[in-house]
């Protein structure tokens, strides 16, 4: 699927244009719709067209609200970004989060937990750019964000490795180096329009984790 194709099944799948004229939909419903489109439209413009695209105008043809609207949710461009990236980080986290919860051994939480990575970021090419590729675009609050992700998943593996590994030197060490690798592997895949490939992948990453590959990894995953 191309990233045009992508685009337009993510468009499709975000939030509907509210009727024109009197309805009888609940002021809060209508707030939250609002800010659901123009969250939905950074996320398209930086995903598709780069940060250096993003701005309030665009977001306001792209999500179809009017200039007040978007100023009574944000203040500017760069709150919007931080929305949008916030939104699809906590997302991130909870789908690897559940993955590590559907397992009890600490290398199978591990394996999981990478798998929902990967097929996180390959189902949402569009924010995966966004979050991946243009948050170092967006400035320093931006990438201040982006590693508080890292950190999130560096404690992650280092609970784990001293569940495997009890002696494990400098944990906090190795999972840094674990999850920057996974980090660059990512990144240079997003930035070359293979988001989608990442799955594939998983494999070859486990053996970052200095764990066994299992010999089927889809029924370990």
């Amino acid at each position: 699927m191309s990233m045009e194709q992508v685009d337009g099944v993510r468009r499709a799948q975000g939030a509907a244009r509210l009727p024109s004229g009197r309805h009888r939909l609940s002021r809060s419903y209508v707030a939250g719709n609002q800010r659901a489109r123009i969250l939905r439209s950074v996320i398209d413009i930086v995903g598709s067209k780069g940060y250096a695209q993003l701005t309030v105008d665009s977001v306001v043809t792209s999500s179809a609200v009017s200039k007040k609207t978007f100023y009574e949710h944000f203040r500017n461009k760069e709150e919007a970004f931080f929305a949008a990236y916030d939104s699809v980080a906590s997302r991130l986290v909870d789908a690897v989060s559940a993955a590590f919860d559907s397992h009890a051994a600490p290398d199978a939480r591990l394996r999981a937990g990478l798998g929902a990575l990967l097929d996180f970021l390959a189902a949402e090419p569009l924010a995966a750019r966004m979050c991946v590729v243009e948050v170092m675009a967006a400035g320093p609050d931006a990438v201040a964000r982006r590693d508080e992700v890292k950190q999130h998943f560096n404690a992650t593996i280092v609970t784990h490795l001293l569940a495997l590994y009890p002696g494990c030197p400098e944990p906090e060490l190795t999972a840094e180096v674990i999850v920057g690798g996974v980090h660059e592997v990512v990144y240079s895949r997003i930035s070359r329009g293979e988001a989608h490939l990442l799955p594939t992948l998983w494999r070859g990453l486990v053996g970052m984790f200095v764990l066994p590959v299992p010999p089927e990894p889809e029924q370990q995953r």
